[in-house]
């Protein structure tokens, strides 16, 4: 049995623990303790010393599609592999590589793909999938290829479940898009999470979907209907109904710091999740760069498709999503941390697991320093970042 000790501030869901002690046993947490407890410990375990630095449960991010020139798309597990080293790079220790809209036989690479990567020991553990489309509406695809947007059809997603069965997925779809509709409550049988996203929903058609099951919101803001005053769209859906959890891309690009104010303060940092949306491109110099059958123009913070301009993801990491979002609303560390752990956990259905600093759960975590930038990361209480080499 190995047994370690963790020093540090303990970032739990509510509150702080300066100076805390987290007791790890084969690779899970076994006791939170306040520093005034430390003649508890039984024995000499190893003390890790973290003292003035953040110890938080191992981020979370439920969209990304690629880093370092790699993406779920590519359809390689050693393109997974790199998503996974980048990750824990930025503390995070849990994420669903995301697809794109694409061709059926791209769809089921990418699949294959990540399910045989869930199985491996990564420095970021793959703990689903996130198919983001092909069932989403032309009118809001964003940087989606247009050539491959479609409804739903029987037998393709029957192809598609037969390759999941009971992997985690998450699924954006737009509801008022041909019988997109009534797939939801079939979906959600059968373990999905659908998200409503890419949507030129009006508010009362994204009701129906969040009536019909859907739980969640894809990157909100970005990709809908506009939200207008007399017409709130899915947008004003989303934000009024109680039970569906957002996305929020907190890069400063994709959204002004107003609107994340607006979304947090409305649904609570229980039903926010901070995500990237981070294309290959994060880590990467500035320049153009191929994107499927289109490409990508990456300057600084921003990386657009290259015929239209329109945004197509961002470079952004997590930490720093998470930086700005403290900067921005005011709110303490454990609120801020918690929309990048234990909701997303949530959102998804793996709380039980990972997400928060709880006596059973995985030892996940993250180490960071008062500017949220990554000093280490443990899985399963092994280190597998420790601030040297690469950086996210």
């Amino acid at each position: 049995m190995t047994r370690q000790v963790i020093k540090g501030n303990l970032v739990l869901p509510e509150k702080v623990v300066e100076a805390g002690l987290l007791v790890i046993e084969d690779g899970r947490i076994m006791e939170i303790l306040e520093a005034s407890q430390a003649s508890k410990l039984s024995g000499l375990p190893e003390i890790i010393d973290y003292s003035g630095f953040w110890v938080t449960p191992g981020l979370i991010d439920v969209h990304l599609h690629g880093a370092r020139g790699k993406e779920a798309m590519d359809g390689k597990v050693e393109s997974i592999r790199e998503m996974a080293r980048h990750q824990a790079s930025c503390g995070v220790t849990g994420f669903f590589p995301t697809t794109l809209t694409a061709s059926q036989e791209a769809l089921l690479r990418a699949i294959q793909a990540v399910r045989t990567a869930s199985e491996e020991s990564l420095p970021a553990e793959v703990l689903g999938i996130h198919l983001e489309g092909p069932y989403i509406s032309q009118k809001r695809k964003g940087a989606q290829d247009p050539n491959y947007v479609r409804e739903i059809e029987e037998k393709e997603i029957r192809e598609f479940q037969s390759a999941l069965r009971d992997f985690k997925t998450m699924i954006t779809l737009a509801p008022e898009v041909g019988q997109n509709l009534n797939y939801i409550p079939e979906l959600v049988k059968t373990g999905w999470t659908v998200s409503v996203g890419h949507s030129d929903a009006t508010y009362d058609e994204a009701l129906r979907g969040f009536a019909a099951g859907a739980s969640h919101a894809t990157h909100l803001f970005n990709a809908w209907r506009e939200f207008h005053h007399r017409e709130p769209g899915g947008i004003g859906a989303a934000l009024d109904e109680d039970q569906v959890s957002v996305e929020l891309i907190a890069d400063g690009v994709h959204i002004h710091p107003s609107f994340i104010r607006l979304a947090i303060f409305r649904k609570g940092v229980d039903r926010v999740c901070l995500i990237t949306d981070s294309l290959k491109e994060v880590g990467l110099p500035d320049g153009t760069y191929d994107w499927g059958e289109l490409q990508v123009v990456l300057k600084g913070r921003e990386i657009r498709l290259k015929d239209s301009g329109v945004l197509a993801g961002s470079v952004l990491h997590l930490n720093h999503g998470m930086r700005n979002v403290l900067s921005w609303t005011g709110l303490s560390v454990p609120e801020v941390v918690r929309m990048a752990t234990l909701t997303p956990a949530k959102s998804v259905g793996v709380e039980a697991m990972v997400g928060s600093l709880e006596p059973g759960k995985r030892a996940n975590l993250a180490v960071f320093d008062r500017n949220l930038e990554t000093v280490a990361t443990f899985v399963r209480g092994e280190k597998v970042y420790s601030g040297e080499g690469d950086h996210c």
